[in-house]
Parts: C-alpha cells; structure tokens; sequence
C-alpha cells in the first residue's frame, strides 16, 4: 500500500489519544479499552510509528487501570 492511500493517519493519532485521556479520567467505561489498543497496533503496523504507536497502547492500559481504580476509590467514599 502506497503512502498516498494512507492519509488517515492524523484522525487515528487523535482518536487513539482522546480515548487514552478519556480512559484516565473515567469519562469512558473502561470496557472500551481496546480502543487506543487497537488503534496503536494500527498505528505501528500501517504507518511505521512503533514508538507512537507503543506508547499508546501502554498508556492506553495504564489509564484504563487508573480511570478504573478512581472510578471504583470515588464511588466507594463519596457515595
């Protein structure tokens, strides 16, 4: 596949990041997880940005993880 078929890089790279910040915060349920997973794998495998793409799947985990344990730390005492 050519680099002129490949131009939805950009929509990808802010898609993969919102969900990971989303993720964190506990705005999106954590069951959605595989959403910066899948597009990181994307992102590595397509367009060549192991390290991009990488960093998005850990961090794609680590704030699932995170948006989980407040979710769970908040509902637990302020409820």
């Amino acid at each position: 596949m050519g680099n002129e078929q490949k131009n939805g890089k950009g929509i990808l790279l802010t898609i993969g990041w919102l969900s990971v910040i989303l993720l964190t915060f506990n705005l999106m349920p954590p069951m959605l997880l595989f959403f910066p997973i899948c597009i990181g794998v994307v992102i590595r495998r397509d367009y060549q940005r192991s390290k991009q793409g990488s960093a998005m799947i850990y961090l794609g985990i680590i704030g699932g993880i995170i948006g989980w344990l407040l979710g769970w730390y908040v509902s637990n005492n302020l409820m």
